[in-house]
């Protein structure tokens, strides 16, 4: 069997994998790049809510930005709907909260099947060496001579070797990285694509559509939102949406095995079946458990690298998965141009704090993500808007300034101790006490928690000083500028759990002493009820 040698060997061509394999060759023209991918052709998948920061990255990065504006759907935002206990109340009745402006920097709903499809061609034709039904076998690593990767009739050495095969996860599974978080958060999922379903801007009074000013609701990434699980609503062309539920398994058992139970569980909400019609055709069904999972390491001074769903994978509530793998895909270009360039400290530093920074995300996501499994439109309300704001703020601003963390200081600490870093410093952020003050709301509101279900609507619109930091493309996010930001993180939270305590307990809500409330509450870590308490006085 003769071995071909390939710079970059890449295993899995989806997403994750495609994405990397052009961004590679696009900056590096003179890098031979292989990509192996199990699978003959391509088709649906999840993964066709995607967030700002990828748009960014196949903008700036993959030069990709004019074909995914025209072909595929712009994406207005994130949606969230809360139903009745009973599951009775059609759309236009649901409390809803969803954005009624555009702030300009765009995301879209992607196809997957012409998506992935596509960029094997777009590779292709830019000299990537994309070699499809190609089934990996056997990994054998050397960082100093090179790997070794052998399918049913190939072998490939490379100097660079990435994992990007997502659950499969072939590199990560034979150096025993991957570690299940289903202790944590043991979430599974179903879905399927449907034809000729309604469209969500076609139902309710032509007052409630109005509601949405120049959006769309159809194109939003639509969340329906119910105690221990969500439905997504995403559409993939002018007659073709995306279905799915994802479900917490500690809290609910929906017995969803087949699609024709898939489908009776739809319509078991009234929404749903305004939604479905009657004249709906199902096209495909698939269904996975167990989602939760991270990898212990994705990069490694060795030279192999896991990105994508091979390097971990939460949740697809919030649409994150699209945001991990930019960032993952942009560290592993630093880390390969710093070994390209003879840089041993910036590699190994690199390296490091590369890999604390996504134990850092995937911890900070795990929070974003967790706590919203309530169904309740109230506590949504509030904590939404502040994980909004942290996004806008912090996230998406740090991807698009490429600031993952490193800095030279760090080349003496080891890896322990930057992941030990990394964890403390979400835990002491702002996110985190966020996280506890509305666990400590719903606690609270126990027994009270749907009231606000039926018939409200909030409009999550950010103002330009909330945006700034996303427009300017990080460029200005500094120590100070997060430390406001997780300040202005703790107000929003405190007044809008604040507000409803005081509307619930039929207090006043005093325009003038709350703001005072806030900051010594924000100031002496007060818990809901200690701030309470201290408006009271």
């Amino acid at each position: 069997m003769v071995s071909q040698y390939s710079d970059v060997v890449i295993i899995g061509g989806s997403m994750a994998g495609g994405c990397l394999a052009r961004q590679l060759k696009l900056k590096h023209p003179e890098l031979s790049v292989t990509v192996l991918e199990r699978k003959k052709s391509f088709n649906s998948w999840v993964g066709e809510s995607t967030l700002e920061s990828f748009w960014d990255y196949a903008a700036s990065d993959l030069q990709l930005g004019f074909y995914l504006d025209t072909n595929h759907l712009y994406k207005h935002g994130l949606r969230f709907f809360f139903d009745s206990v009973d599951r009775d109340l059609n759309v236009e009745e649901m409390s809803e909260l969803g954005r009624t402006w555009y702030h300009g920097i765009p995301a879209h709903q992607i196809d997957r099947a012409k998506f992935d499809n596509d960029l094997v061609r777009f590779n292709r034709d830019i000299g990537v060496d994309v070699l499809l039904g190609e089934t990996v076998s056997d990994i054998e690593l050397d960082g100093e001579h090179g790997h070794s990767v052998k399918t049913a009739d190939k072998s490939f050495r490379c100097r660079y070797l990435v994992d990007a095969a997502g659950f499969a996860a072939p590199l990560g599974k034979k150096l025993d990285l991957i570690e299940s978080q289903d202790h944590r958060h043991s979430v599974s999922s179903a879905w399927a694509r449907f034809k000729f379903t309604t469209p969500l801007d076609s139902l309710g009074s032509e007052q409630w559509r109005a509601r949405t000013n120049f959006t769309t609701r159809a194109l939003a990434t639509n969340h329906f939102m119910y105690k221990g699980y969500w439905l997504w609503l995403i559409p993939l062309d002018e007659h073709t949406v995306s279905i799915g539920v994802t479900a917490k398994n500690t809290d609910v058992s929906l017995n969803v095995r087949t699609s024709d139970d898939f489908v009776e569980f739809l319509r078991s909400h009234k929404c749903m079946q305004e939604i479905l019609g009657s004249h709906f055709e199902l096209q495909d069904y698939k269904a996975m458990k167990r989602l939760s999972r991270r990898a212990k390491q994705s990069f490694s001074t060795d030279r192999w690298f896991l990105t994508g769903m091979s390097s971990a994978f939460l949740d697809p509530l919030l649409s994150p998965g699209s945001a991990y793998l930019t960032d993952a895909n942009r560290m592993i270009g630093e880390l390969i141009e710093a070994d390209l360039a003879g840089n041993e400290a910036m590699f190994a530093g690199k390296t490091k704090a590369f890999n604390a920074y996504l134990l850092g995300w995937f911890e900070s996501f795990m929070l974003h993500i967790t706590g919203n499994y309530h169904g309740s439109y109230e506590v949504h309300r509030t904590h939404f808007e502040a994980l909004l704001m942290h996004w806008f703020g912090f996230i998406l601003p740090s991807s698009m300034a490429r600031h993952f963390g490193y800095c030279p200081s760090m080349s003496e600490m080891s890896q322990e101790q930057l992941n030990e870093k990394a964890l403390a410093m979400v835990q002491g952020a702002a996110i985190s006490r966020i996280h506890e003050l509305k666990d400590e709301f719903i606690q609270l509101i126990q027994g009270q928690e749907y009231r606000l279900n039926r018939g409200h609507f909030f409009d999550i619109e950010l103002t330009k000083c909330r945006m700034k930091h996303a427009h300017s493309r990080g460029v200005m996010l500094d120590e100070m500028a997060i430390a406001e930001l997780d300040k202005a993180l703790l107000e929003v939270t405190y007044l809008g759990f604040l507000r409803s305590l005081c509307e619930i307990q039929r207090m006043d809500f005093d325009e003038e002493k709350m703001p005072l409330v806030v900051e010594a509450a924000i100031n002496d870590k007060l818990s809901l009820t200690h701030a309470m308490e201290l408006f009271k006085h």
